[in-house]
């Protein structure tokens, strides 16, 4: 069985109780979760690519780093559940539940927010709200030119951070990363990448951890 495969069935739950879990860095891309209570737990670096979480509880849960990528959260109860630092790209939330749930810098990308979201998440610094991908012409060229370099590498194109499909660059992981270093340092941190990363990612907060130690070991 492959890795995806793995994952998939290791992470799948049906009428489960897993309340009080922790799972960090976890990949739970394309896996099927229905009628599962996850309340109190902490989701850490985790992808929910193409995960369906549907009619599951995620009451007073927590959520670092985490990227919801065409996840279906169809009837789901987030109440009272706590965002840090999280990416919603065409998120599926109709009839999920959100009340009391707070956010803390998370964008929302081609993603409908429901009134209960934006009640007591109304400011610019805990909710950012896209309606698509920022253009490329938003970049420096020749940051363009480097990521497109990386394409080559298997681990770092499969991670979707990076590139998308089709041959398009996620110029939304730049716009983040963006925020945490200038444009000179991506030009000079990201052609590194290969050099420390060996295994399999997944997450955006994985990509930016792995360039502070690049930054981190260049300015010692």
């Amino acid at each position: 069985m492959s890795l995806e495969g793995k994952n998939r069935a290791l992470f799948s739950y049906n009428n489960s109780k897993r309340v009080g879990s922790q799972f960090i860095f976890k990949d739970f891309e394309k896996t099927k979760s229905y009628h599962t209570n996850f309340s109190k737990s902490l989701f850490k670096g985790v992808s929910f690519r193409g995960a369906h979480l549907k009619y599951c509880s995620f009451v007073s849960c927590t959520f670092h780093d985490t990227d919801f990528v065409g996840t279906n959260l169809r009837g789901s109860n987030f109440t009272g559940a706590h965002f840090v630092d999280c990416v919603f790209v065409s998120v599926t939330i109709d009839k999920a539940k959100f009340k009391d749930a707070t956010f803390e810098h998370c964008y929302f990308v081609g993603t409908a927010i429901s009134p209960s979201i934006l009640k007591n998440n109304n400011s610019e610094d805990k909710i950012i709200v896209l309606h698509h991908y920022p253009p490329h012409d938003e970049f420096d060229s020749e940051l363009i030119q480097q990521i497109e370099k990386l394409r080559v590498n298997d681990i770092i194109r499969r991670s979707n951070t990076l590139h998308c499909k089709k041959g398009k660059i996620n110029t939304l992981t730049l716009m983040i990363l963006k925020e945490q270093y200038s444009e000179n340092e991506l030009i000079k941190y990201l052609p590194l990448l290969p050099n420390y990363i060996t295994t399999q990612f997944y997450t955006i907060s994985y990509l930016k951890m792995i360039l502070t130690k690049i930054k981190k070991s260049d300015t010692m």
